[in-house]
């Protein structure tokens, strides 16, 4: 927000120029983006009185003028002006000989460039200076005439003084904890006087005098927490005076009339926002939730179709303004208005940020309701406002209504002086507390140990000790602090198995080849109904960004598909994979969090080998990460991942053998899901593990075996399996019957008999002693034995 040094010098009567001031609040409260002179490109520009017009005797378009400056300016000067609005008797804005003046900028293309003016002959006649329109100036972006000022305007006077425009603008960030009392420059001037510790005089708060004729304000809704409404008769519209429009236009504020400019200057006065209603229009107030498709037109000429969590202010029937936002152009002040309403009120934060981001609607008023202004404000900008539009526009209060159903009053907050410096690491006397919590307006009540610290109602940001140590730390200084070392001793951080294992994981799919993405932890109901997922038994977000952003996801498939079809874009195939977090609604608490390892292969043709290339990126994380006791079934339960939408044929969920448990599915999406994400003629293989589970099955101990001293020996078997028998129980059944001598088994054959379904499977066996070498004769008959064991177990068929 721009703020006026002059404005805020005179509120807070700092003796600080505006570079000091800017300092302070830099090391104690604000960050100053940045300072600017208003009157640059203003010297030597002083207030002239037309004397005399006559046509130029060789152009058509250009009148010679005589115009007194003053004498200390030089006196009668003659000038040349093409301006069509040139008149005797005009007081005019002159820029004399040797003023380098810096037009306005109208595109963001535009350089500033810098004018200066000289003694020059304008078709043969002689001009000594320049009667100037508001862009030449930079003053505005009119052009089609010069700047015509008020009549008691002082010749020879200097325009910057004049216009009140020698002043420098402190440009201040102030930050979403401090809006709510320091949007405003009463709320600044606070905080400079707390900060150069100084009392404010006349700091009594004053009342609304009670008026017998009330009007007629009616509170519907819970979202308007108070409301203050003041009828005042006969007042006089017309422009506001000077030094008004002055103090709006240094805050980007355009003035329209007296009303409505002391309404804005109230409101950058003190933070609260104010409305003002032609009183002709309107019988009664009447404050509710709007109806769903009911139409307003703003001031600024928008029609709305209102949304049922809309407020708004209607006369007891039709809308008028939409509450918090913007006023309508029905009830709005015009140059026939005679009779206003004026409103001071406080609305729900919440309500008025969501309706201005549904309409995109940008307003002074709504930025401050949405920061959770004090209700208590909204007397203090009334009775200012009365009193200037009573001074300003005439008129008379006739009625008076302020409805507050529930009055927030100020709270305690207890403060230990041991904490201070617990928290701060510096010792601060209990005078300085006391003196720094005092100079922010709270009242103390103190005890040997403690403070019961009264907190006003404007700091709605002081709720516990913590944020008052924070206010002592700031207004103290954190330059003072010293900085320590940390004193104590030094322990090794437990090891954070889940992050650790996660890193591994990661690590683990690079080396296969993959890439990682990081997406949105939101997907679209659109992309939840292609995957197979019930909309219904997702989280969804109220008020989404936009609407492929609705639902908080329950897969990261979604954003893995979008990643792959781009990059296919570039590469012919594609490997990627994300690790993040999904979240599960659960009936009672907190959602159910869970880690997901989601990956993908894909390339440009119809080949099938992505399933393949991803089941061996699969399986290597797994004897990577030394999870042995896992399997693969194609029969989907009533799970998760039952409901993905992977072709029939091409799917396959993973489990671990000792619980049965699902841990992750890896399939190939079905053709509609290809089509939903773009991809044509290309097949995409997928896999999700549930990591969080994974780590639960994961084994910590290891073990170590010695170095084989003696040769091992090799036996082939090849066998005909029954339909369904999967390699790892023929793998189990094969080595419990080996009885410790079979050191490793390999599948190196695998093939099914379309016709029949049977399985042809052939393995090498690998025997072993760690004590001595094996006979032929001991493995031939150990053989034997496992054949034996696997023809009574697993039903199969040696082939001869």
């Amino acid at each position: 927000m721009k703020f006026s040094y002059n404005w805020l010098k005179e509120l807070s009567e700092s003796e600080k120029n505006a570079e000091e001031v800017a300092e302070l609040f830099l090391v104690h409260s604000f960050e100053v983006e940045g300072i600017e002179y208003l009157a640059k490109g203003l010297d030597k520009v002083v207030i002239g009185e037309v004397l005399a017009v006559e046509k130029h005797p060789d152009a058509d378009r250009l009148n010679v003028a005589k115009v007194n400056v003053g004498k200390e300016n030089g006196g009668e000067l003659q000038i040349v002006c093409g301006a069509p609005n040139l008149a005797v008797g005009q007081k005019v804005p002159v820029a004399l000989v040797g003023a380098k003046i810096r037009p306005i900028i109208k595109t963001p293309t535009d350089k500033e460039e810098i004018f200066e003016i000289k003694k020059s002959k304008i078709r043969g006649i002689e001009s000594n200076g320049m009667i100037c329109a508001e862009d030449e100036l930079g003053l505005g972006e009119e052009h089609e005439g010069i700047i015509v000022l008020s009549e008691n305007a002082k010749v020879g006077q200097e325009l910057a003084e004049y216009l009140q425009l020698k002043d420098k603008i402190l440009d201040i960030d102030i930050l979403p904890n401090r809006a709510h009392d320091c949007l405003s420059y009463s709320g600044v001037a606070k905080e400079l006087r707390a900060l150069e510790n100084k009392i404010e005089k006349n700091s009594d708060k004053k009342k609304l005098t009670s008026i017998n004729t009330k009007v007629d304000v009616n509170l519907e809704t819970k979202k308007c927490s108070r409301y203050i409404g003041a009828k005042i008769e006969g007042v006089k519209i017309s422009p506001s005076p000077d030094w008004i429009q002055a103090r709006l236009k240094i805050s980007d504020i355009k003035p329209i009339n007296n009303i409505v400019d002391i309404t804005n200057y109230v409101m950058l006065l003190t933070g609260q926002p104010l409305h003002a209603f032609d009183a002709s229009k309107i019988s009664k107030i009447s404050v509710r939730q709007a109806n769903k498709n009911e139409k307003l037109k703003l001031l600024d000429e928008q029609l709305l179709k209102l949304n049922k969590e809309d407020v708004i202010i209607t006369d007891g029937e039709n809308p008028i303004a939409l509450a918090g936002v913007m006023g309508g152009m029905e009830s709005g002040i015009s140059n026939k208005t005679v009779d206003i309403i004026l409103e001071s009120a406080n609305f729900n934060s919440t309500t008025i940020r969501r309706t201005r981001t549904r309409y995109n609607i940008q307003s002074d008023a709504a930025y401050r309701f949405e920061r959770n202004i004090d209700p208590n404000l909204a007397e203090e900008a009334m009775i200012e406002s009365i009193k200037l539009i009573i001074k300003i526009a005439g008129g008379k209060v006739t009625a008076l209504e302020d409805k507050y159903p529930s009055p927030v009053k100020p709270w305690e907050v207890s403060l230990e002086f041991e904490k201070v410096e617990k928290l701060l690491g510096i010792e601060i006397s209990k005078k300085e507390i006391v003196d720094i919590l005092q100079r922010l307006e709270i009242n103390i009540a103190e005890d040997d140990k403690n403070l019961k610290c009264t907190i006003p109602t404007r700091r709605v940001d002081l709720k516990t000790t913590e944020d008052l140590i924070e206010e002592i730390g700031r207004i103290y200084g954190y330059n003072k602090i010293s900085p320590k070392p940390l004193m104590g001793a030094i322990e090794v951080p437990h090891k954070n198995k889940k992050r650790f294992f996660e890193r591994m994981v990661k690590d683990v799919v690079v080396q296969s080849g993959f890439d990682e993405i990081r997406g949105y932890s939101f997907y679209s109901e659109k992309n939840a109904e292609v995957l197979g997922l019930k909309i219904d038994e997702h989280m969804s977000l109220l008020n989404p960004m936009n609407p492929d952003q609705s639902l908080i996801r329950q897969t990261l498939i979604v954003d893995v598909l979008k990643f792959c079809k781009k990059n296919l874009s570039y590469f012919k195939d594609v490997r990627l994979f994300d690790i993040g977090k999904v979240y599960t609604p659960q009936k009672i608490g907190l959602p159910k969090e869970q880690l997901l390892l989601t990956m993908a292969v894909t390339e440009k043709g119809e080949k099938g080998e992505q399933f393949f290339t991803l089941k061996e990126a699969v399986e290597n994380l797994f004897r990577e990460v030394r999870l042995a006791d896992w399997f693969y079934v194609d029969k989907f339960e009533n799970n998760i991942e039952n409901k993905l939408s992977f072709h029939p044929s091409r799917k396959a969920l993973i489990k671990i053998s000792s619980n049965k448990k699902v841990i992750g599915v890896i399939g190939e999406i079905n053709k509609q899901v290809a089509r939903h994400f773009g991809f044509k003629n290309v097949r995409v293989a997928i896999a999700e593990i549930d990591l969080s589970e994974l780590l639960k099955e994961l084994t910590t101990e290891y073990v170590h075996q010695k170095l084989a001293k003696f040769p091992s020996t090799d036996r082939d078997l090849s066998m005909i399996v029954p339909e369904k028998t999967r390699v790892a129980d023929v793998e189990k059944t094969l080595y419990l019957a080996g009885e410790k001598l079979i050191t490793n088994i390999e599948l190196f054959d695998l093939y099914v008999n379309p016709k029949t379904n049977e399985q042809s499977m052939a393995f090498r066996l690998t025997f072993s002693h760690p004590e001595r070498t094996l006979a032929t004769a001991e493995v031939d008959k150990q053989v034997s034995k496992i054949i034996n064991i696997a023809k009574k177990e697993l039903k199969i068929e040696i082939k001869k």
